[in-house]
């Protein structure tokens, strides 16, 4: 334990000093020089992880990217508001060819900017990525086109106010991965807008509406001046920006960012669990529960309603009816039940009674001769008479 305190301080004493300014973005490289290490030609070779010293992360305001195009990491950020700060950082680099970790320190003393920026130019560029904008000649060309044609008063003092990532600040991903991801920048000067600038952003005010912007969707007069040096422009997200309406106050970096990422508003936000809102269910349970009861109550009661009166009404009928029409019904009532009767007494008259048929129709053990129903012989059968042939 004494050793690697002992270890840690000889590093601190020796660690590497950086100076940086408010309200301006810094670059530091990691790369394998920095912890005397040779680049053998393997882009995933050596691993970089760096961090608060003694903290698991870094501070808000700085980013780390790794470029497999430079075979370098990136720290970047702007500094906040607070003057003569010092930043400790720690970086701890991994070889995976034998497993060897070191690690470094930096030192980052905060300073502040004595002209700070009143003018800012947002823009957003649509085929590079963060580590693009960190190449020196295509970070001048970008600005060479402002200090030379579009932004002449500002050829003094020009610098990036503020460099992020598209997709961290909740673009989507393009559809093609070997195309750039995006970066949203800004760059400063005291020097009022000059009327090229103010013309240009009249011209793409109508397309703030348009969010997200695809690309090559809209292309402007000065569309050129930015494809000629390879910079593929999203005029959707260009905005000027100064001190009065500003989204960047001086030394606000926070601000800064918030007020960009409100340009892309498809972002989801997490939010805490005491920020969701409570709801009732009281209403919901009135109306799922106690207004169906209401209309069966309401519904059997005029049921009710209904069945009852029928039924009076029919015993009031019966009692309002007149006598002769009782008494009619009823002589015709007695008249149909004494033929119905009559009917029937004939019926059974006319039809012998069975014992007496069938004593009828038995032939008496004396008698030879065959009877019939009305106890009368039978005719003697009939023999066709035979006629001589002479006759």
């Amino acid at each position: 334990m004494l050793f690697y305190v002992l270890i840690s301080s000889l590093s601190a004493a020796f660690a590497k000093d950086e100076n940086v300014l408010m309200t301006e973005v810094f670059e530091i490289v990691v790369n394998p020089p920095m912890f005397n290490w040779t680049y053998e030609g393997k882009p995933d070779q050596f691993v970089y992880q760096p961090s608060l010293l003694n903290a698991p992360d870094l501070p808000s305001w700085i980013n780390y990217i790794f470029s497999r195009e430079h075979h370098c990491g990136f720290l970047f950020g702007v500094p906040p508001n607070e003057n003569n700060a010092k930043i400790q950082l720690e970086v701890i680099a991994l070889n995976r060819k034998n497993y060897e970790t070191r690690h470094e320190h930096i030192n980052i003393h905060v300073s502040e900017k004595l002209n700070p920026a009143k003018y800012q130019v947002h823009i957003k560029i649509d085929n590079l990525d963060v580590d693009n904008m960190f190449e020196v000649e295509r970070m001048e060309s970008l600005k060479d086109i402002f200090r030379k044609v579009l932004w002449k008063d500002s050829q003094s003092d020009l610098y990036v106010t503020f460099l992020s990532s598209a997709i961290t600040l909740g673009a989507r991903k393009p559809l093609n991965p070997s195309e750039g991801e995006g970066v949203v920048l800004r760059l400063g000067s005291q020097a009022p807008f000059s009327s090229e600038l103010t013309e240009l952003q009249e011209e793409v005010r109508p397309l703030w509406k348009t969010y997200p912007c695809p690309r090559d969707f809209k292309r402007t007069k000065v569309e050129r001046l930015f494809r000629n040096s390879g910079f593929h422009m999203d005029w959707c997200s260009f905005r000027l920006v100064d001190d009065n309406n500003s989204l960047h106050q001086a030394g606000t970096n926070e601000k800064l960012l918030n007020s960009v990422e409100n340009d892309y508003e498809d972002k989801w936000e997490t939010v805490m669990k005491s920020e969701v809102p409570q709801r009732s269910y009281l209403h919901e349970f009135l109306f799922t529960i106690l207004v169906p009861m209401f209309v069966m109550i309401l519904l059997a009661l005029v049921l009710s309603i209904i069945l009852c009166f029928h039924h009076e009404g029919i015993s009031k009928r019966l009692e309002d009816a007149p006598s002769t029409e009782i008494n009619q019904y009823a002589t015709i009532h007695r008249a149909t039940q004494s033929l119905r009767s009559l009917s029937n007494n004939r019926e059974m008259t006319l039809s012998p009674d069975p014992m007496l048929l069938s004593r009828s129709h038995t032939n008496s053990p004396q008698s030879t001769i065959n009877r019939g129903v009305h106890c009368r012989p039978n005719p003697p059968p009939y023999v066709r008479p035979k006629f001589k042939p002479d006759l």
